[in-house]
């Protein structure tokens, strides 16, 4: 409420009101925050990963356009372009990490010094409003998250250009900007809000280092195009290679691994023999002994299935060799190895405007589950609340009763529901209102005439919910009146005629209590207030 002054005692407890409010806000826990640096340290493997498997298919490509005819040659000049492109955009996303951990963090003062810095190293990981402002700009600046999207936009035109028009539809390019956007209440954002607006330091370091996995991936899928392109009056082939295409590279425990292992540009009519070890990363003839067999899949491929039960979290190695007959009817043999993750199932639930749940208010919850996609999260609450569904990993949760409940997260993974984490949560009332008689608070003065016409408003300060409303149902007025004391007790929240009637009586310079205060909060249940507001008379 704006029009009355407080005096310094009631300015110093809302500032500590709001500090303690902000700070219960703010209180990201620990788990969370290391949950968000183990997903951005397996981002930064899989691109790596990807990165490698870029670099051995470019090699391959190379050989195929040099003994290949013109029409390999000039594939081969459109990869090297998509190749350009995708690195120039992986450098500049690489560079917008460096600046957004130093403009975050003040104890790293060099682009130099944030790319050698892990992020469990770095102090400002839980820290939103540097990043809001890095990302949204202020008043006075743009931010990045706009430069972004055009120099997205610009990549995925240029890159589509190179396959045959035909093939552009299929392209699964990601970097996705467009689209419908919208926040825990349904509201619509734009994707600069919906993923930059208070995202913790953290959080965004891992959304930049997605966004340079999808460049990956979309380089992949245009190099597949322009692989495809080659035939055999184009390309005369002279060497075989071994692929080995996994379905998923990270696993949860109690999966199976699968891929599928193929002879590139070879004769799709042959069954390929294939054998495998865990454990190595080359193979050698004599691993042969004792060796496992995979099934003979068709069109020159085995399906590899390697069950992960039994084994330890962390990555698994393998390799092995596949025998074929070349069109001499000679066997040959080439090797393959590759390797694998198993993971702890981890799953991340971020409550979007508090560390606690607030009774009779539906508060916002977030969940993710690295590798899962969000329209197969669920959750189950163990405890006095309600829950409801209101997008992709968006929640609302309404307790009903204080105390605690546990809220699990599970995800929907091949026709099967898992568990994928809990966590505990406290419940709380909605903290207590401010008493304003009139536009005035405790220990100010007031016009008696003022004071007769006054309305009794509860106001919430400083409380994370703008539309949380208190209404005043009762109150209690006591003045004293030619030495004795009197009140009269008011049923609504404005005087009534007994009340101002008894306040005619009184004079200047007099004190009013009004005590034994009710307001009815958003759960719809009366709430005795155990503070009172003394006035005094003008």
């Amino acid at each position: 409420m704006a029009g009355y002054k407080e005096t310094p005692r009631q300015k110093m407890m809302a500032m500590m009101y709001l500090v303690l409010t902000a700070m219960l806000a703010l209180n990201v826990s620990k788990d969370i925050i290391q949950a968000y640096v183990t997903v951005n340290e397996s981002m930064e493997q899989t691109n790596e990963s990807l990165h490698k498997k870029l670099s051995d298919t470019y090699s391959k490509f190379e050989s195929q356009a040099t003994i290949g005819g013109q029409g390999a040659k000039d594939w081969y000049q459109k990869a090297l372009i998509a190749k350009n492109l995708s690195d120039s955009l992986v450098n500049y996303l690489e560079h917008m990490k460096n600046e957004l951990i130093v403009f975050s963090d003040r104890s790293i003062k060099t682009l130099e010094q944030a790319d050698t810095t892990p992020l469990v190293r770095i102090k400002a990981k839980d820290n939103f409003d540097d990043p809001t402002r890095f990302f949204l700009g202020t008043d006075v600046s743009k931010g990045k998250a706009e430069e972004m999207k055009r120099v997205f936009k610009d990549y995925k035109e240029k890159i589509s250009q190179l396959v045959k028009e035909e093939d552009r539809p299929k392209l699964q390019l990601g970097l996705i900007t467009e689209g419908k956007f919208v926040d825990e209440y349904g509201a619509v954002q734009t994707w600069e809000q919906h993923y930059f607006y208070h995202t913790i330091l953290a959080a965004d370091l891992v959304i930049l280092n997605k966004y340079i996995a999808d460049v990956r991936n979309a380089e992949f899928d245009i190099i597949t195009f322009l692989s495809s392109y080659i035939g055999a009056t184009d390309f005369k082939f002279n060497k075989i290679a071994a692929k080995v295409i996994p379905t998923r590279k990270y696993l949860f425990k109690g999966e199976e691994y699968q891929a599928e292992i193929l002879v590139a540009a070879y004769d799709t009519t042959s069954s390929p023999n294939v054998v495998y070890r865990m454990g190595i990363d080359k193979w050698l003839p004599s691993y042969a002994a004792g060796a496992s067999s995979i099934t003979k899949g068709e069109l020159g491929t085995a399906q590899l299935k390697i069950s992960t039960a039994g084994m330890d979290y962390g990555p698994k190695k393998f390799a092995g060799a596949i025998t074929i007959l070349n069109p001499l009817g000679v066997e040959e043999q080439y090797e393959f190895s590759d390797e694998f993750v198993v993971q702890e199932p981890i799953a991340v639930i971020s409550l979007d405007k508090m560390s606690v749940l607030y009774i009779g208010l539906s508060n916002p919850v977030t969940v993710s589950v690295p590798g899962i996609p969000p329209d197969n999260l669920d959750i189950r609450i163990l405890g006095p609340a309600e829950s409801k569904r209101l997008s992709a990993g968006r929640f609302e949760i309404k307790p009903t009763a204080p105390g605690t409940l546990t809220m699990q997260v599970y995800a929907q993974i091949d026709n099967t529901s898992r568990l994928m984490g809990e966590r505990s949560l406290r419940l709380l009332p909605v903290p207590d209102p401010t008493i304003v008689v009139g536009g005035k608070t405790a220990g100010q003065s007031i016009a008696l005439a003022d004071l007769q016409n006054a309305k009794v408003d509860a106001v919430l300060k400083g409380f994370l919910f703008d539309d949380v409303r208190f209404i005043v149902t009762r109150f209690e007025v006591l003045a004293s009146i030619s030495g004795l004391t009197q009140s009269v007790t008011v049923r609504g929240n404005t005087m009534s005629d007994e009340a101002k009637n008894m306040l005619r009586r009184l004079g200047s310079n007099q004190q009013v209590i009004i005590s034994n205060i009710s307001v009815r909060g958003p759960d719809g249940k009366d709430r005795p207030l155990s503070t009172a507001v003394n006035l005094k008379t003008l």
